[in-house]
Order: C-alpha cells, then structure tokens, then sequence
C-alpha cells in the first residue's frame, strides 16, 4: 500500500485492520510465507494510529489552552 493509500485510512478502519491482523496471527492462520508482511502491515497501521493520535493531542491542547483566558500569552501576569 502507498503512501497516499496509508493517509485515506481512517483511524477505526487501522484499529479494525490491526484487531483482524491480529487474529489472523493467534489462530495460526497466516501462511508463514505472508507472515512478515501481515507484521509489517500491522506495523504500519500502528504507526498511522500514533501519528493521528499525536495531531489530535496537540489540537485537543489547543483548544483547551484557548478555553482558559488565564493562560492567554501577554496577558501581562
């Protein structure tokens, strides 16, 4: 998969991908010929799954940061 096909993924679409990855791997499903590349497939959606939540952290702190008027920069405290 791409790139550009790793950023149409949402974030539930990634949790379900890894959840069915997962399973895959506990009940011994997976060819061993594939097995590498369904780990670095979970892999990579862990990766989207931290990214997204990193952007989300900033942006809820953003937003809670301007909720409080206090902490405004120059407000002259």
């Amino acid at each position: 998969m791409t790139a550009d096909a790793n950023e149409q993924v949402s974030y539930a679409d990634a949790i379900d991908e890894v959840e069915r990855i997962l399973d895959e791997l506990e009940s011994s499903v997976v060819d061993v010929d594939h097995l590498a590349d369904r780990v670095r497939r979970a892999s990579e959606l862990l990766k989207i799954c931290r990214d997204r939540l990193a952007v989300v952290e900033v942006d809820v702190a953003g937003l809670v940061d301007a909720l409080d008027p206090d902490a405004a920069p120059g407000n002259g405290e």
